[in-house]
């Protein structure tokens, strides 16, 4: 547990870092009108930082609650199957 914390600091200071270095102006993107010859859509980015969220969420609580690792399924559901099994009982209590 102590190792987790730790590496979850070191990336929060590591992330903090890389902000407050960056030049004033890198951050300001102004643009006027639609954006053209876009081919990826803002769901798809969120999606892109979701699913390893949830993978990497839903092994911590299976390991948590149940001393065992996720499943292939489990994982490629982004950890959703977990959560369905959590809720309906599949695991038993």
């Amino acid at each position: 547990m102590k190792a987790l914390k730790m590496a979850l600091a070191a990336s929060l200071m590591a992330g903090t870092l890389a902000v407050s270095t960056a030049p004033a102006g890198a951050a300001v993107c102004v643009r006027c009108g639609p954006v053209v010859g876009s081919s990826i859509s803002s769901s798809t980015v969120w999606w892109i930082m979701a699913c390893p969220a949830g993978i990497v969420t839903a092994a911590m609580a299976k390991n948590w609650r149940r001393h065992k690792e996720l499943t292939a399924p489990e994982a490629w559901t982004c950890g959703l199957q977990y959560w369905w099994n959590e809720a309906t009982g599949r695991y038993g209590r």
